[in-house]
């Protein structure tokens, strides 16, 4: 049988580069040597690609690193910024451990479309709309899905009245984001104006507009949707010393992450019934993974969907899907197969 051609994208432009090169690492480490011929792509920061020709070897997979593009030389190495698709090896599929801006908001997914290029995950319609947490939110109401009140304010229109009508309106605590940031970045939880006030100095340096979201006190937590497969259990997380799941907590281990979450039968059913609707209803393919809280009450309210969530070893999907019996390797093979299929 022979072995399908894979391109593993990780790196690109936005704030959660150095994320997806840890993603990247993991899934070609954990990629089957005897299925796959595998050719890692780096995106750099400022937008110089790196690849080789040539598959990597065996050794150089076991021991994948960063440092694998920066040792490439020779006529197979190949560095070049935004190349045509077509100078890329030719592959079966892209397999995308891209994260945030451009990897994961549906540029890259056309683009790979317009060169014909299979890929993992969802479309590039989704993508955008998961990407944008204006437009996520809207799709959740519309199809019955629990999410915060939310305002959302203009950097060329905005200043203290409006701020001051949207607290009084969503009271404090106020969440406020990048309504196109990721991975836990660009977001703030103002307790008064103040606080508020500098959040959105800072945010606006880099935002058009701002996300202003009604804080639901209570648990966190986030689950994993595969299709096909049988329901991921939620993970929840439970802070240590920050007060939310921000870029620290996720990723400076200020926070644990229980998988699965210790929570009644019927609420793990409800938040993977939420977690389900919200894949169908942005139009998601394969796999994705949900953000909720649970308020005291018990509802679950969906506050933002991943495309491409974190697939590092530890990342929160492989947790999930190990509690189903479902290795890391095993998730990288089940991913590719159900992503080959999808027409695009």
């Amino acid at each position: 049988m022979s072995r399908l051609r894979v391109l593993v994208f990780m790196g690109g432009f936005s704030t959660e580069h150095d994320v997806s090169v840890v993603s990247g690492i993991g899934v070609v480490r954990g990629m089957d040597s005897s299925k796959y011929n595998i050719h890692p792509v780096l995106i750099e920061k400022e937008g110089t690609w790196i690849w080789s020709s040539r598959e990597i070897s065996p050794y150089q997979k076991e021991n994948f690193s960063e440092m694998y593009f920066r040792s490439l030389e020779g006529p197979s190495a190949h560095r070049k910024k935004a190349p045509a698709l077509s100078e890329l090896p030719d592959v079966d599929i892209a397999f995308l451990a891209l994260h945030g801006k451009w990897g994961e908001d549906g540029h890259v997914q056309a683009l790979l479309e317009h060169w014909k290029i299979p890929y993992t995950g969802c479309g590039l319609l989704a993508s955008a709309l998961a990407m944008d947490k204006i437009k996520s939110k809207q799709i959740y109401t519309s199809a019955g899905i629990l999410t915060p009140a939310y305002k959302v304010l203009w950097r060329d229109t905005f200043n203290g009245e409006a701020l001051s009508c949207v607290a009084n309106e969503l009271n404090f605590p106020l969440v406020i984001k990048d309504p196109l940031g990721g991975s836990s970045i660009g977001v703030g939880i103002a307790k008064n104006m103040d606080e508020a006030l500098a959040i959105c100095e800072d945010l606006f340096c880099s935002s058009e507009s701002l996300l202003f979201e009604q804080f639901i006190s209570g648990k966190e937590a986030s689950c994993g949707f595969m299709e096909g497969e049988e329901p991921f259990p939620p993970t929840e997380m439970q802070m240590t010393t920050r007060e939310y799941f921000d870029f620290e907590a996720k990723y400076n281990g200020e926070c644990r992450e229980v998988t699965p979450a210790p929570f009644e039968q019927d609420l793990t059913k409800k938040i993977q019934s939420v977690v389900e609707n919200a894949h169908k209803a942005l139009g998601c393919s394969v796999y994705s993974r949900t953000d909720v809280r649970i308020d005291d009450k018990g509802n679950v309210w969906a506050i933002e969907t991943n495309t491409l969530p974190g697939m590092t070893p530890t990342s929160l999907l492989p947790q999930q899907a190990e509690c189903n019996g479902v290795s890391y390797t095993m998730l990288i093979d089940k991913i590719i197969e159900k992503s080959i299929k999808v027409k695009r």
